[in-house]
């Protein structure tokens, strides 16, 4: 008869240790919110192709302010052919570094605002013989803090984790072009 009442009493317990028994690994588990959420159902993303033609318009070339630079370097860009798609929300335009004595070096680089990475997919100097050279594999780094491209992004290219409009970084006040004197002369 003892036994049975120990049956009986088990069985009254048991929808109430049920919750308790559901995760051995974590005693706390029923006590965590229980969420829809199904991670499966998550698009992973995907970089479209990029394709490079031609190189940076020279007219359309703006300079940006940029304290990151080294002395006597200044950067421009191609604004105008700024842009951000709406699939994989990076930032590609052409870049160029010029020093005081007119040297170039210009890049068309990708911005993952969402990451803080960049992709270098092509060079382009106008002196070499063939002036466009485009990466055959590129691939994304990581934008050191303190640098250049950190300060580029923050600035102009990037609104905390999204890409800003292209119309809106075209529509910012750029400093005004000046005559600039490299120390080193």
């Amino acid at each position: 008869m003892a036994s049975m009442r120990k049956l009986v009493f088990l069985l009254a317990w048991c929808p109430l240790l049920a919750p308790a028994a559901t995760d051995v690994a974590d005693p706390y588990a029923r006590f965590q919110p229980q969420d829809d959420y199904d991670e499966s159902l998550e698009v992973p993303w995907i970089e479209i192709e990029t394709h490079v033609e031609k190189g940076p318009d020279e007219q359309g070339l703006v300079e940006l302010e940029n304290q990151r630079l080294p002395p006597g370097m200044r950067l421009f860009a191609d604004l105008a052919h700024l842009t951000v798609d709406p699939r994989d929300h990076v930032s590609r335009l052409w870049l160029v570094v010029r020093s005081a004595r007119g040297a170039d070096n210009a890049t068309f680089e990708g911005y993952r605002c969402a990451t803080g990475e960049y992709k270098v997919y092509a060079y382009y100097n106008p002196r070499r013989s063939k002036p466009l050279r485009v990466v055959n594999l590129p691939r994304w780094r990581a934008i050191r803090p303190a640098s250049w491209r950190a300060e580029l992004a923050r600035e102009t290219l990037c609104s905390d984790t999204n890409p800003r409009d292209p119309d809106s970084v075209r529509l910012r006040p750029q400093p005004e072009a000046t005559d600039y004197q490299s120390p080193y002369e």
